[in-house]
């Protein structure tokens, strides 16, 4: 097993801050840049995933609302019919039930398009590593041969194992991320409202508290296949992820960069993303003084 060396400090996360750019020469010099045709694969899974639950969920909205319409406006019509005052209330509910039943499809189509684009965007990082991670994995076996002299046969049993330790590790740092954000978001709403200048002047430092929980457990998620090579089980990768955390925050603070281009943060994320940041990671952790040049 590899002994996992400190990585805390300031002048640390400096250094691995570049690596992510390096690593585009490093892939090529090396004969390793069949490795980014993993994003395009990633993105046409996403991309036929996204369709296929959209269809269903919109299929299933329709068919459950169509079945509700005529049962609302029986009971709407019952009740106009026992109440002569409220007659015209139940005239004009009716005509909002034809008017949605009417347009029901659209309405669906359009609930559903905005409800997939808001999952894509929360859970977009945790699929990409999850969809990944057999290829973050062989990546980071392959920097590994290339640094160390260390090489490991590829096998199919390999394959599943490493998309079934992308799934845990990914659930276990989302529920951590979203436990910290909550936290977060909860801290600032209290002392907003028991001490509102105070949360005032504390906003931008919760803010920028919350970009780095994301960042470091992107990063967190990237290490993990990083650490795999190195003998570490998925648990003991969450201990030594905060043992080097300096190198977690600068890589995952690429990637959540990357994310957070408007509209198309998810696509160049996939395409340029996880795979340099392996490629980086691999290298800050198999080479005590990686070299400025690949």
């Amino acid at each position: 097993m590899t002994t996992v060396r400190k990585a805390t400090s300031l002048r640390q996360l400096l250094r691995a801050l570049p690596m992510w750019g390096r690593s585009f020469s490093y892939l090529r010099t090396h004969g390793l840049r069949a490795y980014h045709l993993a994003g395009p694969i990633v993105l046409a899974a996403l991309a036929l995933a996204g369709w296929w639950f959209a269809e269903w969920l919109t299929t299933t909205l329709t068919d459950f609302l169509r079945g509700m319409l005529p049962v609302a406006t029986q009971a709407s019509n019952a009740a106009g019919e026992a109440d002569g005052a409220s007659n015209s209330w139940g005239n004009t509910w009716n005509e909002v039930l034809l008017w949605g039943s009417s347009r029901l499809d659209w309405i669906v189509e359009w609930g559903v398009l905005l409800f997939v684009l808001w999952l894509k965007v929360k859970v977009t990082k945790y699929l990409l590593i999850t969809l990944m991670a057999p290829f973050m994995s062989a990546l980071a076996a392959a920097v590994c041969a290339i640094e160390t002299g260390t090489d490991t046969a590829f096998n199919w049993k390999g394959l599943v194992r490493d998309l079934w330790r992308g799934v845990r590790i990914s659930l276990v740092l989302l529920m951590m991320e979203l436990a910290l954000g909550i936290t977060l978001w909860a801290t600032g709403f209290l002392l907003t409202l028991l001490a509102g200048p105070l949360g005032v002047l504390l906003s931008p430092v919760l803010i920028a508290l919350s970009w780095a929980v994301g960042a470091y457990f992107f990063g967190a998620a990237v290490y993990d296949a990083v650490y795999e090579q190195a003998g570490l089980d998925w648990r003991s990768s969450i201990r030594a992820g905060w043992t080097q955390r300096s190198h977690l925050l600068a890589i995952g603070g690429i990637l959540s960069l990357l994310l957070a281009i408007p509209v198309i943060g998810p696509y160049i994320a996939a395409l340029i993303g996880p795979i340099p940041c392996t490629a980086a990671a691999a290298r800050l952790f198999f080479t005590p003084s990686p070299p400025t040049k690949p």
